[in-house]
């Protein structure tokens, strides 16, 4: 909650000087050309903030929460000045700044609310995937990206676990990032203890953020990668680096290393699958290695995490355009892979593109 406060006071601040350095711009005569370049220079830099969230150089940290306030009032604001500017024009209305600016800030309301729910809101998608390789069923729930004490209030970890139980899958592969730079360690134990008597079997691939990397730019470093690791066998929680795990007599799992590790993961051609006429999984935190991965091990299916389907709007239509692998399904050959949104997002309690969900895989044989 006090993350959430700390946010809605940074939007009125980023308002706030966003009111006061287009009053001067706005006064005075209208040039419509000069008011249509102002509506999208304020559209473009809401992008590039985003951007600088999600994908900057781990420098600019202690500056996101106020760069993504400056998205969210930029973005509200050029919808708001667009929209006005439409209404007006069509009524042959002079425009009123004060009357403009409310519209804008009723727009930055509604944003908010709808990015603060969606961030809160954590939903199963269902998928099913056949196979002549598969002799019977399997459920499966994969789940990524919860960035523990992140994004998120606890509550919403204990229910998004809740409603993976509800599920009852043969298995549970976490896909990464369930902790981040910003948990705390109590946070990580208290996470992975709700998995303790879970009552099916819990795999874990890494992502780039699990093992504090870059904690020196939150909060410090708040627990080891020996505790870490420690914490999750305390709880039963098998974890995969580079390693092949036996789900059933017809399927296989492979968890990989995060490509983050760099030379500590394995090339994919150095990993033969020792039951090669088994359908195989391989979860991967990141998507980008997928074509080349798929043809070294065999892949079926790759189930991965790390994009947030852009989290926030429109980087995930950005992400698609210059070709990245973002969210949903992607084939190569006959692989597939399972991009997820993600069961949170990073940073800051604000999701304004697709919901926050986790995966449940049913593989079956062809009928």
């Amino acid at each position: 909650m006090n993350t959430i406060v700390g946010f809605i006071l940074l939007f009125f601040a980023a308002e706030a000087l966003l009111t006061l350095a287009q009053y001067f711009l706005r006064k005075g005569k209208k040039r419509p050309v000069l008011h249509a370049v102002l509506i999208a220079v304020k559209a473009l830099c809401a992008v590039a903030f985003a951007v600088l969230v999600l994908a900057g150089p781990v420098q600019l940290r202690r500056a996101q929460p106020f760069l993504m306030a400056l998205y969210v009032a930029l973005l509200a604001d050029a919808v708001a000045d667009l929209v006005y500017t439409i209404v007006c024009a069509a009524k042959k209305k002079e425009q009123s700044f004060k009357v403009y600016k409310a519209v804008s800030l009723l727009c930055g309301a509604a944003f908010l609310a709808f990015g603060i729910w969606n961030m809160e809101t954590v939903t199963p998608r269902y998928h099913t995937y056949t196979s002549e390789k598969l002799q019977q069923e399997h459920t499966i729930v994969f789940l990524a990206d919860l960035h523990v004490g992140s994004a998120q209030p606890f509550s919403v970890t204990e229910k998004t676990f809740e409603s993976v139980k509800a599920q009852q899958p043969d298995c549970l592969i976490l896909g990464g990032d369930i902790v981040d730079d910003y948990t705390t360690k109590a946070e990580m134990e208290a996470a992975f203890a709700l998995l303790k008597d879970i009552g099916f079997p819990v795999y874990y691939v890494y992502g780039n953020h699990d093992r504090q990397g870059h904690a020196e730019y939150a909060n410090g470093r708040q627990f080891t990668e020996e505790e870490l690791a420690q914490a999750m066998e305390n709880n039963g929680i098998v974890v995969l680096q580079d390693a092949y795990a036996s789900l059933a007599p017809d399927l296989m799992l492979l968890g990989r290393e995060d490509i983050s590790a760099g030379e500590g993961r394995a090339d994919a051609a150095t990993l033969q699958n020792p039951m090669p006429d088994c359908y195989l999984v391989v979860a991967d935190h990141q998507p980008t290695e997928f074509k080349a991965q798929s043809a070294a091990v065999g892949t079926d299916l790759q189930l991965s995490g790390h994009t947030h389907a852009g989290q926030l709007f429109p980087l995930k239509w950005l992400y698609a355009l210059i070709g990245g692998y973002v969210y949903g399904d992607y084939t190569e050959g006959d692989a597939i892979m399972n991009v997820s949104a993600g069961a949170c997002g990073w940073r800051m309690p604000l999701r304004t593109d697709a919901r926050c969900n986790f995966e449940v895989i049913r593989l079956a044989p062809l009928s």
